[in-house]
């Protein structure tokens, strides 16, 4: 049996419509698949469900991918587990676009979600898929998230970046631990933990990072003005940022922490935490 599991709050709140449409193109390829909802799903006891040859398809991005993860926790795959590509943040998908099936579309994930590093925020502890933005890409998404309530459908992200930069953004002081080692940066701009190399719509955040390598990649850009810092945004897409060895620190290892001075917004695979001054991300 196949399975098409779907984020009805995905796609604008039009996740059911699209897992429809999804549904049929999957049917002439893959044979007959039945719907389920993933919001509301025990994952638990659907996975006791599930027989060795079963496919089970999740439909979405980042965020669809985040929530499920979160939901399996430590439990094993039964079966073979596929991504089928859907929405607007697809950053895992940039990350493994050569394993994707030009037939289907479909990407494994069995190898990609066991193993997952862990952020601990505020309490609170999440498991990642793709990185943890702390710093202005964390303001950025609830500028974006308060633009969506008010109606918004286009959003530019660039654009809030750029404002937010040019404008209220005060980057604080961080002090960064990884693997024990610390250092302190003035005026941080984006302190992420990366388990792979994409972010915020596909920003090359960390280049040389490898998933499944054991290891994390800390990435710290810091130390220019506002106007110098705007320069250099535009490479962090083409991965050449880090070519700027006085603004940009990339440190690899297991446990990553870091702290600033001023509260600061945080992105967790795209989902926002507010008001956090410090994090700790570590894989096993």
């Amino acid at each position: 049996m196949n399975y098409l599991l779907f984020n009805a709050f995905a796609d604008g709140g039009k996740g059911e419509e699209s897992a429809k449409e999804a549904l049929k193109i999957l049917q002439e390829k893959i044979g007959e698949t039945t719907l389920k909802a993933l919001v509301g799903l025990d994952v638990k006891s659907f996975l006791k469900e599930l027989k060795k040859d079963d496919k089970a398809i999740i439909l979405g991005g980042d965020g669809t991918l985040n929530h499920f993860i979160n939901e399996l926790g430590e439990e094993q795959l039964p079966c073979s587990f596929y991504l089928y590509p859907s929405g607007t943040g697809n950053d895992f998908l940039n990350d493994v676009k050569d394993k994707e099936d030009p037939e289907t579309h479909l990407v494994e994930l069995n190898g990609f979600i066991t193993n997952l590093p862990y952020v601990e925020v505020k309490g609170k502890t999440y498991r990642f898929i793709n990185g943890i933005g702390f710093g202005i890409d964390g303001e950025c998404c609830v500028e974006a998230e308060r633009k969506k309530k008010e109606g918004e459908t286009e959003i530019d992200y660039a654009k809030i970046t750029i404002g937010l930069l040019l404008g209220r953004f005060k980057a604080p002081l961080s002090t960064v631990k990884v693997d024990g080692e610390e250092l302190q940066f003035k005026k941080t701009y984006i302190a992420a933990a990366m388990n792979g190399r994409f972010y915020g719509g596909g920003m090359n955040v960390a280049p040389e990072q490898e998933r499944g390598s054991g290891l994390l990649s800390l990435a710290v850009i810091h130390g220019r003005g506002k106007i110098g810092t705007l320069m250099l945004f535009p490479k962090l897409f083409k991965g050449t940022h880090v070519k700027s060895k006085k603004a940009v620190y990339i440190k690899k290892g297991k446990e990553i922490e870091v702290t600033f001075s001023l509260p600061t917004a945080l992105q967790i695979d795209g989902e926002v935490v507010e008001g956090v001054t410090s994090y700790r991300a570590y894989i096993k």
